[in-house]
């Protein structure tokens, strides 16, 4: 049905997998497209209480945006796939329902702002996390490999450039100001433990265990009342206190 992702509906839960594995579940315009379409069905189907959001693949829950796609934009694109990323993470973090990522392996640049736009994040213990897009840019030793020295392409000719996804909102929001800013200015890779410290992730469990916890999790979460989700959700998410029930 879906040409980037695996999408499977079973016990109230919405398993939401990103299935470009050969590619590090790179995102690409196509991936948009169909999460966007993935996120109003699941939100308008009363037998879903809860989304988990996970990769495919043994290597990464998602490596950022598909370098085919990066590097073959116009500056005019460059700003609209921005865009496009904002709105689409933006559609995930407003769904009605819990949205849990699951992270394992790499969760790396866009990959860690898609997860930040869930309303929680577990991994395993063999995560990689980082807002990394900074060092691309960067002298030696610290530029990635890959890159063989070559120039970033979202590096303007003047001015600045930063992770276009949401997360330069979202990771102080997660973690504070302060430690957002060492991360983002210095574009390192979090491992699962030091991630759970700074609350970048909620929990860490085994790999080799990471698909039965997720599970577990996910079945208690769909357990409760699919309303009682809706409205602990709004309500903690805008800052709102419940005053008086429901006229019944």
């Amino acid at each position: 049905m879906y040409e980037t992702l695996d999408v499977t509906i079973e016990e109230r839960v919405a398993w939401l997998t990103l299935n470009r594995p050969q590619k590090l579940n790179a995102l690409t315009p196509t991936s948009m497209a169909e999460l966007r379409e993935v996120f109003t069905t699941v939100d308008d189907d009363e037998d879903v209480c809860v989304v988990v959001l996970r990769g495919a693949g043994e290597r990464a829950f998602c490596a950022g945006m598909d370098l085919g796609w990066s590097e073959g934009l116009t500056p005019k694109e460059r700003v609209e796939q921005g865009r496009l990323g904002e709105k689409t993470f933006a559609m995930m973090e407003r769904l009605s329902i819990p949205v849990v990522a699951a992270v394992h392996g790499y969760a790396v640049g866009g990959g860690l702002e898609l997860a930040l736009a869930a309303d929680f994040i577990v991994c395993s213990d063999d995560a990689k996390l980082g807002l990394v897009e900074i060092t691309l840019s960067a002298r030696p030793p610290y530029q990635p490999k890959y890159m063989n020295g070559g120039a970033d392409p979202d590096q303007p000719a003047f001015g600045g450039s930063a992770p276009g996804w949401g997360g330069v909102k979202r990771l102080p929001e997660r973690i504070g100001k302060a430690r957002a800013k060492e991360l983002l200015f210095t574009g390192i890779q979090l491992d699962a433990q030091r991630a759970l410290q700074l609350g970048l992730v909620n929990n860490v469990f085994p790999a080799a265990e990471f698909d039965k916890h997720v599970g577990e999790l996910a079945e208690r979460i769909a357990a409760m009342n699919r309303y009682n989700l809706r409205l602990v959700k709004e309500l903690v998410s805008g800052g709102y206190d419940w005053i008086e029930p429901h006229p019944s």
